[in-house]
């Protein structure tokens, strides 16, 4: 059973949810209330699909990654996990700055991209930056932070799209309950911890998804 929980917390680390949010949306069969394809990631094309993934690989998953392993080379962090609240204020502010990157680079981009794209980024900036100030005083599970981005995002993205499966939505709360129950049995959280970060970051996520201005910067 144990190595069943470190497996969980391992494939649905923080860093990957936002990835995993992704594919599903985009290459799980849904009809948008008004066709077209700014409002639909499903009918975007297959190549921008991969485009907009690899960004999202690069900058929140294999930089960040790579910072985090060399810091733990240079003994600034004990785990990859960062159990300790302690260490957590560096990583994270490195996290938000590669979020507001990503941002930058897409709204760069001389074409409109789907609203989803761009609020998933301003989301995981915005959630890092609070929840780095919050960490001063409160230890929040970034597990919960991420699964909590992650059915955010869903939700918002599936109550603008006329015909989807709900499937999907069971999947993201199946998942939340594992990554909860994951962090509780190998006793990194307490129950507090874990239900302010999922809260938090669920309720901003589909907020600023579902209100996100289409604008060009």
């Amino acid at each position: 059973m144990r190595f069943f929980f470190q497996f969980i917390t391992w494939a649905f680390m923080p860093i990957l949810m936002p990835i995993y949010a992704l594919l599903l949306v985009m290459f799980s069969p849904s009809q948008p209330i008004e066709i077209g394809l700014n409002n639909s990631l499903y009918l975007f094309p297959l190549q921008n699909k991969i485009i907009i993934l690899i960004y999202f690989l690069i900058m929140t998953v294999i930089i960040p990654g790579l910072i985090y392993i060399m810091m733990q080379k240079m003994n600034k962090l004990k785990t990859i996990e960062m159990d300790d609240r302690s260490e957590r204020k560096i990583p994270l502010v490195i996290m938000s700055i590669c979020c507001i990157c990503l941002l930058y680079i897409f709204h760069s981009i001389d074409y409109n991209l789907p609203k989803y794209i761009y609020s998933l980024c301003l989301s995981g900036a915005l959630i890092i930056s609070l929840f780095t100030f919050i960490n001063e005083r409160i230890k929040i599970s970034l597990h919960a932070t991420g699964v909590g981005i992650f059915t955010g995002f869903l939700l918002a993205y599936y109550s603008e799209q006329l015909m989807f499966k709900i499937e999907v939505l069971a999947i993201a709360f199946i998942l939340s309950g594992l990554v909860f129950s994951s962090r509780l049995f190998l006793e990194k959280h307490t129950m507090k911890e874990l239900i302010l970060g999922y809260t938090l970051s669920l309720l901003i996520t589909f907020t600023l998804t579902l209100y996100y201005p289409f604008v060009n910067w």
